[in-house]
């Protein structure tokens, strides 16, 4: 299907990403519109001001998180500005990987579509849906691939990404991954908890081992301020605003960024205890509310809440600890991440 939308007016990028992935496919995006003739501006998220008069396509490029987009994006497809009437696509990363020899596909579920349903909603004409391939990244819980699987992921990606922008800079529609978008709803609630849950779990694992020097990398830039440096030891501390985005670990001069498997198990177990429910059965007790909608809503507010503040407290008690002398030392040859590959993006593999 053709689309008339002609080739005079620009190409505005919109961009959440962490360790230079989704990045990557927007500049090569951009770099296929401008061999055209095409004025293309790529914008990080962190980054957007107003924007460009006389913009006659929109693309929004994420990531894949929890088998569907990020935060950031869905923050974004509701508030990117003048987007009614205009042509507009959603572009995301998914985690491929390379075993014996042969690159395998990701799987990003509900993270293109969910933003592209937002975009629709506000008025834009959504010309396309598709999702890249590029190296699986969440070296917090994984090593990253060495850099001859690193180079044949990001080849297969750029082949991909050079596809689908031929078919939209000619007009036309790209609409992939309807078979992806099928299985993501169906696991849309284990999409969700990630969201709301083991998101908030996974930015309390990360701390600075020993060989951190306090040169803030870690905290300009991150894309969510969500890193700072506090306490007269100016060490990194984790907010809830984080996204798992991997960026810190990516940047670190020093490699000093770690993740605490430890902690993780030591939080799943904190936020098993009742504590929420024991909180939700007595202020039902004492409105006089048994069963109901009402009894359940509360049930699972308390208990979202009781998970917040118990992980938080945890980690203020664990981040404290690591100012005791040599318990950065004992806790970071405690975690895997130490021994992992770190993943230094797709134009700074080493």
């Amino acid at each position: 299907m053709s689309v008339d939308t002609g080739s005079a007016g620009g190409i505005e990028l919109y961009v959440y990403s962490g360790t230079g992935n989704t990045h990557h496919v927007a500049e090569r995006f951009a770099d296929d519109a401008r061999s055209r003739g095409r004025a293309a501006r790529v914008v990080m998220l962190e980054n957007v001001a107003e924007q460009l008069p006389a913009i006659r396509l929109i693309g929004l490029f994420g990531p894949t998180h929890g088998f569907t987009t990020t935060w950031p994006i869905l923050r974004a497809a509701m508030t990117i500005p003048n987007v009614r009437g205009r042509d507009a696509f959603v572009l995301v990363t998914r985690g491929g990987t390379k075993v014996a020899g042969k690159v395998f596909a990701g799987f990003e579920g509900t993270a293109a579509w969910l933003p592209a349903a937002l975009l629709a909603l506000r008025g834009a004409r959504i010309r396309g849906v598709g999702a890249i391939d590029m190296p699986l990244n969440w070296t917090v819980i994984v090593p990253s691939f060495g850099p001859s699987a690193v180079e044949a992921i990001v080849e297969r990606g750029d082949e991909q990404t050079s596809r689908f922008a031929d078919r939209i800079l000619d007009g036309e529609t790209a609409f992939g991954g309807l078979g992806q978008l099928f299985l993501g709803v169906l696991i849309l609630p284990l999409s969700l908890g990630y969201m709301l849950i083991a998101r908030l779990l996974l930015a309390k694992m990360f701390f600075a081992d020993e060989k951190c020097t306090s040169c803030g990398t870690c905290e300009k830039n991150c894309p969510q301020r969500a890193v700072g440096l506090r306490g007269r030891s100016r060490k990194p501390y984790w907010t809830y605003s984080c996204q798992n985005c991997m960026r810190c670990m990516s940047i670190c001069p020093t490699e000093a960024i770690q993740g605490g498997q430890a902690w993780l198990v030591f939080y799943m177990w904190l936020v098993a205890l009742p504590a929420g429910a024991v909180a939700a059965g007595a202020l039902l007790d004492s409105v006089g509310v048994t069963g109901g909608v009402i009894s359940g809503v509360l049930s699972l507010v308390t208990s979202y809440v009781w998970i917040m503040i118990a992980v938080w407290l945890a980690y203020g008690i664990l981040w404290l600890g690591l100012l005791v002398p040599g318990v950065r030392f004992v806790l970071s040859r405690a975690t895997l991440t130490s021994r992992y590959r770190r993943y230094k993006g797709p134009d700074r593999c080493s």
